[in-house]
């Protein structure tokens, strides 16, 4: 449905806690806190020191790409879609009142997902869930084609319209939540004790970024891959291309329709899609690479 901001301070505790929870059980121990591991006290200067520390840290850079490149794939069907089937019809409201069934999912779906990435391998869900997502994204894209075929005469849709597209979110949502868990279980792994909330902002606030300069590149360049045809009403004759707004008036001064030709939409969900399947190919062996390096590789103290 769009990008989700999280609160990065909660899911860090969140996660931190069942990182701990899980090392006691395994090793039978008091859930003590080592004193090395206590969190500092950094002023502003500090604190922007540090992250210019943590920068530099070889596993980071790693990550900044994948934070940066990884939902790229899925900013075409996350951007668009909602705007595309407001934009053939269906009520803003009607398409809000979706998220209601989303909700118990939303709440649910974190603790049940939780339990495979208490583990030392937290990121195997995502290398999971990625092709998958990019799979809900090529069903969107024929959802949204076939909406309109089932457009009532006085404009309105079937409800089996609703009840398709409330289910084809459910699993958009499951992957998605396949996909932030784990990757907030891994940040909460490797994030420094010491600086725990810095190292935690830092990389949420890139995974954050990640998701949103991706749908405004898309957005900004779906038109362009969007061609239009002025039609003589009535008819299915063809006038002349209506891809400017210029044209597309004089198309309707005229009388005539400008219609869509070609949807820069499906377009952009194709390509974003073939770019997805080469980042999964590039990054899979890197992903599986980050989660072998010692966690000391990734403290900014005491390594």
């Amino acid at each position: 449905m769009g990008v989700h901001c999280h609160d990065d301070t909660r899911a860090y505790s969140e996660a931190r806690s069942r990182q701990v929870g899980s090392a006691n059980r395994n090793n039978g121990e008091t859930a003590a806190v080592d004193e090395d591991d206590e969190e500092l006290e950094l002023g502003v200067a500090e604190s922007y020191a540090v992250l210019y520390k943590i920068l530099k840290l070889r596993p980071i850079h790693y990550m900044v790409a994948i934070l940066l490149t990884g939902k790229l794939a899925f900013a075409a069907s996350d951007g668009m879609t909602s705007l595309k089937l407001i934009d053939m019809g269906i009520p803003k409201d009607r398409l809000a009142s979706i998220g209601v069934f989303l909700t118990p999912m939303q709440i649910l779906l974190p603790w049940i997902i939780g339990k495979w990435t208490a583990g030392p391998r937290p990121l195997n869900i995502f290398l999971l869930a990625f092709p998958y997502r990019i799979f809900i994204g090529g069903v969107f894209a024929a959802l949204v084609w076939w909406t309109p075929h089932f457009r009532l005469p006085d404009g309105k849709f079937e409800y089996s319209v609703y009840f398709v597209w409330i289910t084809g979110f459910i699993f958009h949502q499951l992957s998605t939540y396949c996909m932030f868990v784990s990757m907030m279980a891994f940040i909460a792994q490797i994030s420094d004790p010491r600086i725990g909330g810095t190292y935690m902002t830092l990389l949420n606030t890139l995974n954050n970024l990640g998701g949103n300069w991706p749908v405004t590149v898309v957005l900004s360049i779906t038109d362009w891959f969007t061609y239009k045809d002025c039609i003589v009403k009535g008819t299915k004759d063809v006038l002349y291309s209506c891809n400017t707004k210029v044209l597309a008036d004089q198309c309707k001064a005229g009388g005539d329709v400008c219609e869509v030709a070609v949807d820069g939409y499906f377009i952009s969900v194709a390509v974003c899609s073939v770019i997805g399947i080469i980042w999964y190919k590039v990054f899979f062996n890197k992903i599986k690479y980050l989660q072998k390096i010692p966690r000391s590789q990734w403290k900014v103290f005491g390594r």
